[in-house]
């Protein structure tokens, strides 16, 4: 069985999001950890990824989301690397496999970002099982326009 620990914010704007919430998310922001940030289109996957980027690293430039290029790396201000990854355009999990970015997400010395983890649930539910060196966080993020709910459930 598979323990979860949950917490959820609700009707937050962006600003709640820049001044509380992604702080309250560094604890989770260390090597190992699979950030699976999932919603609709337009949601704010990629506004809270950035946010959270912000945060870690004081040299990164934002680049905005890696949709085109699938994977970005930043580096953290304690060393480690950062991989933010958008799978929207990939049709199969074998498309992860051949893209490379599956060695990015196995990577145990890096923080992962992903967004649209929702589109391939097989594949990344073996993270989230018992026995697995990782770290998951799951954040459902749903909304649209000023106010959104975010729902963090860590495995």
């Amino acid at each position: 069985m598979v323990k979860k620990k949950s917490l959820e914010w609700r009707n937050c704007s962006e600003r709640d999001l820049s001044s509380g919430i992604a702080e309250r998310m560094m604890e989770f922001c260390v090597p190992g950890t699979l950030l699976l940030l999932d919603g609709e289109l337009g949601a704010g996957k990629s506004t809270f990824a950035r946010e959270l980027i912000r945060l870690i690293s004081s040299s990164a430039k934002s680049q905005g989301s890696p949709t085109f290029p699938l994977v970005q790396e930043y580096r953290a201000d304690a060393g480690f690397p950062i991989y933010h990854i958008d799978l929207y355009r990939l049709k199969s999990e074998e498309e992860i496999e051949h893209s490379g970015i599956a060695e990015q997400i196995d990577s145990e010395v890096a923080l992962v970002l992903i967004e649209w983890s929702s589109l391939f649930p097989s594949f990344f539910m073996n993270y989230s099982m018992p026995g697995s060196k990782r770290r998951v966080v799951r954040i459902q993020i749903e909304g649209q326009g000023d106010k959104r709910d975010y729902r963090f459930t860590r495995f």
